[in-house]
């Protein structure tokens, strides 16, 4: 199972509506461009989606809300990768964003399991740069010092740019592959 955690509001929900949909074009490398937004609501509690990746495999993706944040911790164990959302677009959220994943970073209950590191709401005015999340992160020391895969990806949930790489890393890292 791999896990999706990220603020409120950061795009956790449209994501996974989004990756659902879109695993049949990232089958064969596309993106999906989406005209329709759906609604959503942030999630209270967890949510379970199954994504389809690969031939014939599934991944079963475990959403906890943002504001479960303090107890993110207790499900970190039961998961074989992990995916944290930070809303680009909320300049204000990033900087909390950033310790919250120190903090699972850091945490005891996280086995060495491969991380995702996604930059969502790249499609949005007046959006941090990925260089100016490289420099608020310090994305080169926590890669050198969390003694597992962190990889970054650059994605628009809306718009559906970037979710076929997301597809790709869930096949390669959450089915065991």
């Amino acid at each position: 199972m791999s896990l999706i955690l990220g603020a409120t509001g950061s795009g956790k929900t449209l994501i996974l509506k989004r990756l659902e949909i879109a695993s049949a074009f990232a089958k064969n490398g596309l993106d999906f461009h989406f005209e329709e937004m759906p609604t959503t609501i942030s999630t209270v509690g967890t949510n379970l989606v199954t994504v389809p990746v690969g031939r014939r495999q599934e991944v079963t993706v475990r959403e906890l809300g943002g504001c479960m944040g303090p107890i993110w911790k207790n499900y970190l164990t039961d998961s074989n990768s992990l995916m944290y959302v930070v809303d680009v677009s909320n300049r204000l959220q990033v900087a909390a964003s950033c310790i919250q994943l120190l903090n699972l970073l850091s945490s005891s209950n996280l086995p060495a399991i491969p991380v995702l590191l996604i930059f969502n709401k790249i499609d949005m005015p007046d959006t941090l740069s990925q260089s100016e999340l490289e420099s608020l992160f310090h994305l080169k020391d926590i890669v050198q010092s969390c003694n597992r895969p962190l990889q970054t990806l650059e994605v628009s949930a809306c718009t559906g740019k970037g979710l076929g790489k997301i597809i790709t890393w869930l096949e390669q890292n959450a089915t065991g592959k």
